[in-house]
């Protein structure tokens, strides 16, 4: 059952729920647009200079204004509204908003809510049913305090913290980030994820609550693998490659790159047939996985390109897939965006933007036959609801302190 049209707002998961979003650069944003794209009304509660984001580029500039392709690809569906919060009237009308709220997502810098005087006791204070979720880089001060809860961070820092970075690349080379903020993306899931589970509990208790999600905590559980694999055995797994499976690789073509995952015996034996070797499934050096994976360097790898090197990409992909062995191509980004199951899916979504035309933007991956299609709206320009907003939520004229003009 696909739902797309504009009269399905009232069959989203989330609709009825507001939700103001203090946020700036990835995590905070992505996570209430998942909550927008469910239904939620998000509503950026942004300062007179507006998110960082707004600033960040590519930035292209018109007679309509100015738009931000980051920003865009991170805030569709919402709304803004401009609000001083460094003012004692633009904290009033925060509160205010805050009474008829159900969910406040915000990554300020940690303990910021708490110097401005909006630390949760405040906002609980003003609703007792309000659920904060806070995003940041070690956790909130008032939750459940580090060592390093002051410290800064960004993506990258939870990389490298987490171990991440240390077991990525190649075993010959330094360690390497992962290519694209992973921890950004995953704390903003995780943010999103929490959001839902204190909607449900509240349902019972009657009750909001403070939920803290930090970036080190998602880096160190997106590393669990590794740090499973080391809290067993004390030995650090091999860089760029599972300590348990393999070949688990990306390996050569003669004009590209096949990736295959060969997990247990059953899918090795499937292998070798494959790359017309039968006698490696019966080695005693290939036992199983983990000693597949101590042998990808010096034996199993140069027997294997032996064999793919030989073919291209499509003939060794062929050859795999007759024999049952999980593989595929290494797709370039064009080919990501050209992928006739990412159109399948709607995973890339075209946001409308009046400086920009169109900005492609990811979908969002929770499908249901019961849940509607994204419907796609604009990012909002700074403060292009504060009156809207305020009239609408707070069934009052339009406060001075919510006005864009700050």
């Amino acid at each position: 059952m696909k739902l797309n049209s504009a009269d399905d707002e009232a069959d989203r998961p989330l609709a009825g729920v507001r939700v103001l979003a203090l946020e700036n650069y990835v995590a905070g944003p992505l996570a209430t647009m998942l909550l927008a794209d469910w239904g939620a009304d998000v509503v950026k509660i942004e300062p007179p200079a507006g998110d960082t984001y707004r600033t960040f580029p590519p930035v292209e500039s018109s007679a309509a204004g100015t738009s931000s392709v980051s920003f865009v690809r991170l805030n569709r569906g919402k709304r803004s509204v401009v609000l001083d919060l460094s003012t004692e009237s633009g904290r009033e009308t925060f509160l205010q908003l805050v009474a008829r709220a159900d969910v406040i997502v915000q990554n300020l810098k940690p303990g910021s809510l708490l110097k401005l005087g909006l630390g949760y006791a405040v906002l609980e204070a003003a609703n007792p049913r309000v659920i904060l979720v806070s995003i940041s880089g070690f956790g909130q001060p008032d939750v459940m305090p580090g060592p390093y809860t002051t410290m800064p961070a960004f993506d990258l820092i939870g990389q490298a913290m987490s171990g991440l970075a240390y077991t990525t690349g190649q075993n010959d080379a330094p360690p390497a980030p992962i290519g694209f903020p992973i921890i950004d993306t995953t704390v903003a899931d995780w943010a999103a994820s929490a959001t839902l589970l204190a909607l449900f509990q509240r349902e019972r208790t009657g009750r909001g609550q403070h939920l803290d999600v930090s970036m080190y905590d998602v880096a160190v559980h997106l590393n669990e693998y590794n740090m499973g694999a080391f809290g067993w055995t004390g030995k650090v797994p091999t860089r760029g490659r599972l300590a348990t499976s393999a070949p688990f690789e990306l390996i050569r073509a003669s004009n590209g790159f096949v990736a295959v995952a060969v997990s247990g015996q059953t899918i090795f034996e499937r292998f070798c047939s494959a790359i017309d070797r039968k006698e490696l499934a019966m080695d005693p050096r290939f036992a199983n996985g983990t000693m597949r994976s101590e042998e990808m360097p010096h034996t199993l790898i140069p027997i294997i390109e032996e064999w793919s090197s030989r073919r291209t990409v499509d003939e060794a992909l062929a050859r795999l897939t007759k024999f049952g062995v999980p593989a595929s191509k290494v797709q370039t980004l064009a080919d990501v965006f050209e992928c006739p199951q990412v159109e399948a899916r709607e995973m890339i979504l075209r946001v409308p933007d009046d400086v920009l035309g169109e900005v492609a933007t990811v979908g969002n991956p929770i499908k249901g036959n019961l849940i509607p299609s994204v419907l796609v709206r604009p990012a909002p320009q700074l403060g292009e609801h504060s009156s809207e907003v305020v009239e609408e939520w707070l069934d009052a004229p339009v406060a001075s302190s919510a006005r864009t003009d700050g």
